[in-house]
């Protein structure tokens, strides 16, 4: 039996940290896909592409992070709580393959704008990337994957029963979020599920276990060949 060290853990626990409450902050300062008119012309370039540089990097350390996340709950994971991770993963990834249009493409497509009429032929050709082809097809699959992936994922991890487990409920709750229409105000929202994954993050990176309890809290959370815990603790 292979042993992750806790060093690797509280790597990850960073990695979701940081990432959720980056991702948290680049959301709230993000901006629409294409420009509101030409009043917004001198800042939205620049804003659009250093968000979505922020998010690349953030999305990479959130994918690092999550991988520990589901390898500390291992011993207390179903074989549907590691299809949550899958969704999930696919989801990030997926979500984040819009950064480098932006980050490429936005200097190219908005370059030398001068009238309303340009503004709106550059726009609809940004629109048209994301709602045509093969792309749009892959982005279809956002919503289901986060629904489902984060329904299983809230499940899964409450009844490992290996970390806390507000975090576990507040991504069940978090699903409302998902059904809600996008407004003035809502849009406020929706950036609030990253915090519950800095919230492991910070469970993660600061938890404290010696070896003696790590191996009776697996013992206690997986099929052991018939083994009791009794008979771990005193084997100790």
């Amino acid at each position: 039996m292979i042993r992750v060290p806790d060093r690797f853990f509280k790597f990850c626990g960073w990695m979701l940290l940081l990432s959720g409450l980056l991702t948290t902050i680049i959301q709230y300062i993000h901006l629409e896909d294409v420009p509101s008119g030409m009043e917004q012309m001198d800042i939205f370039v620049d804003v659009a592409v250093w968000t979505h540089i922020g998010l690349l990097i953030s999305f990479t350390m959130f994918l690092m992070g999550f991988v520990g996340l589901y390898l500390r709950q291992a011993a207390g994971l179903k074989w549907w709580g590691w299809l949550s991770f899958g969704m999930l993963f696919l989801f990030f990834m997926l979500d984040g393959t819009h950064s480098p249009v932006q980050i490429f493409g936005y200097p190219v497509f908005f370059d030398n704008i001068q009238t309303e009429e340009q503004l709106q032929a550059a726009s609809d050709l940004v629109m048209r990337i994301g709602s045509e082809g093969p792309g749009f097809a892959l982005m279809i699959l956002l919503m289901p994957l986060m629904l489902f992936g984060s329904i299983l994922m809230g499940i899964s991890m409450l009844r490992a029963r290996i970390l806390p487990k507000w975090p576990a409920i507040m991504t069940l709750v978090s699903v409302i979020f998902i059904f809600l229409p996008y407004g003035p105000v809502t849009k406020y929202i929706f950036p609030l599920p990253y915090l519950i994954y800095a919230w492991y993050g910070w469970i993660l990176a600061f938890e404290k276990r010696d070896e003696t309890a790590a191996l009776i809290e697996e013992m206690r959370t997986r099929d052991a060949k018939g083994i009791h815990v009794k008979e771990v603790e005193q084997s100790i």
